[in-house]
């Protein structure tokens, strides 16, 4: 079945990425490939010539990027301290690890389908800066559903909902004043912290609704931690899937953060 699966993932994607590779190689003068090493990264960490590059093998080509990436520049061969990668994203959070060696697994689960195939064993989980919040049941819910690059997060602009950089902004954690004005429309706007403040007092308003009479009303800034640590709680359980799990000590890792919200997630994760 898992078999079965792959092959239909790779009749799928490889067309388009064909599709892209055709686009992309326009941009060369014709021949340039007999004298220049053209290759692209596959979801096993290994280069391979564009004329051979499938949709099954580059489902985690990115992340896998990542990790090569930072094996490269953050492991010390003098004291072999292994590293944990964490990538997140606007969507999602990409958690592996490296101790001097990469780690491969050869069947896997992505959105659902069976992939079996070699990649780089890459944890994932739906916790980004785009993820949106909600309020279920009386929980805060964090993700899996993302605002994306457009309509983007609420302080973006353009009618988007409320997610983890709304949440960071309201409690302080990002300036709009050190952002530059392509907010908006018309992509001339600053970024919109009183949108966000506006739409989480909203929020608040109907979770204090709700749990009235069962605990202390809370405050909009109550809420937006709330949601973050959620959110920390989520991106921490990978991490310890590939320590603690496997027998190592989460704590004699260096943390490797990086994309487009790494920087503002690893302080709270090493607290």
């Amino acid at each position: 079945m898992h078999r079965a699966h792959s092959t239909t993932a790779d009749a799928y994607l490889t067309p388009e990425v064909q599709k892209y590779l055709d686009g992309f190689m326009k941009g060369f003068k014709p021949g340039s490939d007999a004298h220049t090493s053209i290759e692209f990264m596959q979801s096993d960490g290994g280069l391979v010539n564009y004329r051979k590059f499938s949709g099954l093998r580059a489902i985690l080509s990115g992340p896998a990027g990542g990790v090569v990436g930072y094996a490269r520049t953050t492991y010390d061969k003098t004291d072999a301290q292994p590293v944990i990668g964490f990538d997140m994203g606007g969507t999602s959070t990409d958690v592996s690890r490296y101790g001097g060696a990469y780690e491969h697994i050869t069947n896997s689960v992505t959105a659902g389908v069976h992939i079996n195939c070699p990649q780089l064993d890459i944890n994932t989980v739906a916790a980004g800066g785009g993820s949106v919040l909600f309020f279920r049941n009386g929980l805060f819910v964090v993700g899996p559903e993302s605002a994306g690059a457009h309509p983007g997060p609420a302080c973006y602009r353009k009618g988007g909902p409320l997610t983890v950089t709304d949440a960071n902004l309201v409690l302080g954690r990002l300036l709009p004043e050190t952002f530059p004005s392509i907010f908006g429309p018309e992509e001339n706007q600053p970024l919109g912290g009183d949108i966000s403040h506006q739409k989480f007092g909203e929020l608040t308003m109907s979770i204090n609704e709700e749990i009235r009479g069962s605990r202390s009303p809370m405050s909009i800034e109550d809420v937006a931690l709330g949601f973050l640590q959620v959110a920390n709680i989520n991106m921490a359980k990978p991490i310890r899937s590939l320590t603690e799990a496997r027998g190592f000590d989460t704590t004699a890792h260096n943390l490797a953060s990086f994309g487009g919200a790494g920087g503002r997630k690893s302080r709270p994760l090493l607290l």
